[in-house]
């Protein structure tokens, strides 16, 4: 299997090509559902600030002077999502 991946325009675009090199209507009319849905809806709005490069350093800080500090707990003490507070302490940010 090759490596370099394909996105899905580019693969509906070949597999248009191929249906009209062999007449094949079935695979053209596939190729016309290969798309993507738009969102149900709407994301909810960010409700955590943005974690900074700042941010994270004052994260890994407390993290270090309360070890026995859960990441839920450090999260809500920042408040940020528990997710950012995981990204800080793996130096993601």
């Amino acid at each position: 299997m090759a490596s370099n991946k394909r996105s899905i325009p580019e693969i509906r675009e070949r597999l248009r090509e191929l249906a009209n090199l062999h007449n094949m209507d079935e695979l053209r009319e596939l190729a016309d559902e290969m798309h993507r849905n738009p969102p149900a809806k709407a994301r909810a709005p960010v409700r955590s600030q943005k974690l900074t490069p700042e941010l994270a350093q004052e994260i890994r800080d407390y993290a270090r002077a309360n070890p026995q500090a859960h990441q839920q707990d450090i999260a809500e003490h920042f408040g940020v999502n528990h997710g950012r507070v995981s990204e800080a302490l793996n130096n993601v940010v």
